[in-house]
């Protein structure tokens, strides 16, 4: 007994280690350093209730949540007669709350699956530690409500369920939370309209053996749920005529960047021993779409919060990409090991099992996003991890499911654990120590604060 209180003991500590990361990041990263200018779309929300012209702005072809949701906090803080700083860094603040909320859930959705308190301890030191998790969380930007709604989504799929499970009619309450979330998906970034997936599903399971309940409640409801999700990029469509329109239509700014035609783009090749020499991106591994992947993956490849000039950060790097190898070898291995049980899982298969499948179909569907992105506009900033980091956590979650019966050695998990805790607390501190001379040397603009 005591020892499985300690377990749940180390459970918490991951959980308010993983958000103070966040939190230590969010308070040294100042608001305008992120990717894209999103404090401009942000502030002509706060200015008017209008819906911009996908083409006023760098980011105004965006769906409106996030920029709705954080125009109201900052006419809120200015209300206060706060200073410029101290309201964006209230927007700020948004990211890093949803990503706790984020590891709260995690959490919630290891425990209902019954996993073992050391697989747990594990999966928790996986997600508290994920660098581009971290990184994301910590700027103003839409990527990270997308994120909360696809892991929220999720949790009230698989509660969904539970009840099909038992050949029961779901809660009426969890389906509308379930088509939420999928909603505000949807309305964060465009591919978050893969979410109405999990909804769909759910009618589709309770056709079999509560038809009228499916046709007269969950219907209607899932109807409301695609005509909200589906509404902004209809009316993108009818003010611009291009289906899921982009800032590349209206704006070149990206013209220059490497590899710039899609012929150069390699899609196949993993340049591990370049990026070993110059953890930092380059040119020798910025056309090569799985390197940029891994390496925004786990770390600061762009440049956002360190420097190359500075020569910790070059052993951070070559750290993080060890750590990376060592996470892709430990999920490699376990998939094998679940695949050599292939005649066990089949042998005993129901369609509720396959239902388990679909969080993989749509964690696939979210990592297919900056690969479809590459093809589109074949530049280096198209090949971003965030993209994909809704579908990252989905899938992390269905391998702990996926995998809670293979055995693992305690000495294998402890060992684990370790290493990605220690990883977090060394890359968390050397951006706290050193992110206020990087800035100095950034590769790119720290966005003008539009007041």
């Amino acid at each position: 007994m005591q020892k499985k209180i300690f377990n749940k003991y180390i459970i918490y500590s991951i959980i308010v280690l993983g958000a103070i990361f966040r939190l230590v990041l969010f308070s040294v990263s100042p608001p305008n350093n992120t990717y894209d200018d999103h404090l401009e779309v942000i502030n002509i929300y706060a200015q008017s209730s209008k819906l911009p012209s996908p083409s006023q702005c760098w980011e105004c072809y965006q769906p409106p949540l996030y920029y709705v949701l954080s125009a109201v906090i900052f006419r809120t803080a200015k209300s206060f007669n706060a200073h410029i700083t101290i309201i964006w860094k209230c927007v700020q603040l948004i990211n890093p709350i949803l990503s706790i909320l984020v590891l709260l859930l995690f959490y919630k959705i290891l425990c209902r699956f019954n996993i073992s308190v050391r697989k747990t301890i594990l999966y928790m030191s996986f997600i508290a530690v994920l660098p581009v998790d971290i990184l994301t969380s910590s700027m103003i930007g839409n990527d990270y409500l997308l994120v909360f709604s696809a892991v929220a989504s999720l949790f009230y799929y698989l509660r969904c369920l539970e009840y099909l499970y038992k050949r029961k009619k779901i809660p009426v309450g969890k389906f509308i939370l379930l088509s939420l979330f999928a909603i505000t998906g949807s309305l964060s970034k465009q591919h978050g309209l893969i979410l109405i997936i999990f909804p769909t599903l759910i009618l589709c399971a309770h056709l079999k053996h509560h038809k009228r309940f499916a046709y007269t409640i969950l219907l209607p409801l899932l109807s409301i749920c695609v005509l909200i999700s589906a509404s902004n990029e209809l009316w993108k469509y009818k003010e611009t005529g291009k289906i899921l329109v982009s800032n590349q239509h209206y704006f070149d700014y990206a013209k220059n960047q490497f590899p710039g035609s899609l012929d150069r783009v390699e899609f196949t090749s993993f340049r591990y021993v370049a990026l070993f020499q110059d953890p930092f991106i380059s040119d020798k591994t910025s056309a090569s779409f799985p390197t940029e992947i891994f390496a925004r993956t786990f770390f600061d490849y762009e440049w956002r919060f360190l420097s190359p000039k500075i020569p910790i950060a070059n052993i951070v790097g070559r750290i993080a990409y060890i750590l990376g190898f060592t996470w892709l070898i430990y999920f490699l291995f376990m998939i094998v090991n679940v695949a050599s049980e292939k005649n066990k899982i089949f042998s005993s298969l129901r369609w509720e099992h396959l239902a388990l499948l679909v969080p993989v179909i749509v964690g696939l569907l979210f990592v297919m996003v900056p690969i479809l992105q590459t093809i589109r506009y074949p530049y280096f900033s198209s090949m971003k991890t965030t993209f994909m980091l809704p579908g990252l956590i989905i899938l992390i979650v269905t391998h702990a499911i996926a995998t809670k019966n293979i055995e693992l050695s305690p000495k294998c998990i402890v060992l684990l654990t370790t290493i990605n805790i220690l990883y977090g607390a060394i890359l968390i501190t050397t951006i706290y120590s050193f992110t206020e001379i990087c800035l100095n040397h950034l590769h790119g603009p720290l966005w003008h604060f539009p007041i």
